[in-house]
């Protein structure tokens, strides 16, 4: 019955907003041009869609409903769509895509790999692309550092359990990811919750391409400003997920006091009710003042379109400071903390 109602709200919404939305087009996007192992040119949409979800007591995301939100998404003005090949819904989005009529050319779309091995990547690309029924991805990225599972591999550099292949492994999976680049089926690659550490292991290949992205857990009870300067300072676009701090799921799992996490912090409120704006708007604002752009998950019409809203008002410098200043709670990371991989 939910997901009925999800249908046919997001049905009747996507009637609504499609006659005001038909004409918007990637060129008036605001987007930031990506560098490094990114095709001369190529920008990535400030504000994209997250397409994952952490299940209940949240949203709790499948093909279907995949399929239906990345096309309202796209029909709001929304430009980038961030999914991964394990996020159980990669086929929903890529016909939600193609349903959508808008030219392929004019929509920016990630995918994630695991770190698995590089005939395992090539393995992974193959299947990604076949999931979203496309020929390429505009952004590709190793979804994590250090896998531990157990899958059979055929890399040597990635022996299953063994912490010491860690980096190898890493380098090995860039190379693949390096091969993908230059066949055009990847416009750009990165990484996605690599730590300093992590990236030096990168750099440090001789010839290696460096990373366009970076993709990282971001918002105001995690941020670390360290590893943004390290990225920015070499040019690698700071990408956030759980910019919001998953205010529909993470307050109730972490046990945090505010009910919808950093949205209820008294200065987030001060800040939306000095600019007219949602507290949703603020974090986001907040985050792209300082460079970077996120990828918000919701299935709410209303507040993708309120998330895409950010661009006309700007935070003060008193309160960027006081809402990077907010104590977050004693459990205050969404996702595992990647500085305990090797």
């Amino acid at each position: 019955m939910l997901l009925a109602g999800i249908q046919v709200l997001g049905l009747l919404s996507c009637l609504l907003i499609a006659k005001s939305t038909a004409a918007v087009a990637f060129a008036d996007v605001p987007s930031v041009p990506l560098s490094n192992a990114a095709v001369a040119g190529l920008r990535m949409p400030v504000i994209g869609l997250g397409t994952w979800a952490y299940g209940f007591p949240g949203e709790k995301w499948n093909d279907t409903i995949g399929g239906i939100t990345a096309g309202q998404f796209i029909k709001l003005g929304g430009r980038r769509i961030d999914g991964a090949l394990g996020y159980g819904d990669q086929a929903g989005v890529g016909k939600g895509i193609l349903a959508s009529g808008i030219e392929r050319s004019e929509l920016f779309v990630t995918s994630k790999i695991p770190c698995y091995g590089y005939n395992e990547t090539l393995k992974n690309v193959d299947e990604a692309l076949s999931t979203l029924n496309m020929s390429y991805v505009d952004l590709l990225l190793i979804h994590w550092p250090y896998s531990k599972s157990k899958v059979f591999t055929t890399d040597p550099n990635c022996k299953p359990d063994t912490a010491a292949s860690a980096k190898t492994c890493r380098q090995s999976v860039w190379r693949a990811l390096e091969a993908v680049f230059r066949s055009g089926r990847a416009r750009a690659i990165g990484v996605s919750n690599f730590e300093q550490n992590h990236l030096q292991d990168i750099l440090d290949m001789a010839d290696a391409l460096v990373p366009a992205v970076n993709q990282v857990e971001f918002h105001p009870y995690w941020h670390e400003d360290d590893l943004v300067a390290f990225c920015q300072k070499r040019n690698i676009t700071y990408n956030s997920y759980s910019p919001l701090s998953c205010p529909d799921w993470a307050p109730k799992t972490h046990f945090w006091s505010k009910k919808h996490g950093a949205l209820d912090e008294d200065v987030v409120m001060q800040a939306a009710k000095a600019h007219g704006k949602t507290p949703a708007q603020v974090v986001i604002r907040w985050a792209w003042q300082q460079g970077v752009v996120v990828n918000p998950r919701t299935y709410s019409t209303q507040h993708m379109a309120e998330n895409l809203a950010v661009f006309d008002f700007e935070l003060s410098a008193a309160e960027m400071a006081a809402i990077s200043s907010i104590k977050p709670p004693k459990l205050n990371k969404v996702c595992p903390d990647p500085h305990k991989d090797p």
